[in-house]
């Protein structure tokens, strides 16, 4: 991604309610490949998702996650959220939007429609 692409980013996400500093790690965490463990795939804005909550839980580094985090995913193993902002595969969610999600992590339910 380059500076002009970076700049356009942090306005669009600026615009749809996040900071710079969110909009900024969003871009570093995409660069930087982080989450790579499960296949990625296409996730757009409104689409429907579930977390693979089984597929979180088995992972090797879950048990050092933030006590939060494991919260969050051990309380919504069967809740619908909804894509509000996806840049290279990472997913941020409506509902708790909070946490960044890697794509393969996530179970998509509804694709949003698009024309």
């Amino acid at each position: 991604m380059n500076r002009e692409q970076k700049r356009d980013f942090v306005k669009m996400a600026k615009k749809n309610g996040f900071t710079k500093e969110k909009a900024d790690a969003f871009i570093h965490i995409g660069e930087n490949g982080s989450g790579k463990t499960s296949s990625s795939q296409e996730i757009k804005r409104g689409d429907k998702v579930k977390l693979n909550t089984e597929y979180l839980m088995s992972r090797d580094n879950y048990n050092i996650t933030a006590e939060s985090y494991r919260k969050f995913v051990e309380e919504n193993p069967d809740t619908v959220f909804k894509v509000i902002s996806s840049f290279k595969n990472l997913v941020t969610l409506e509902e708790e939007p909070k946490w960044l999600f890697w794509s393969g992590d996530l179970i998509v339910v509804e694709r949003a429609f698009t024309e």
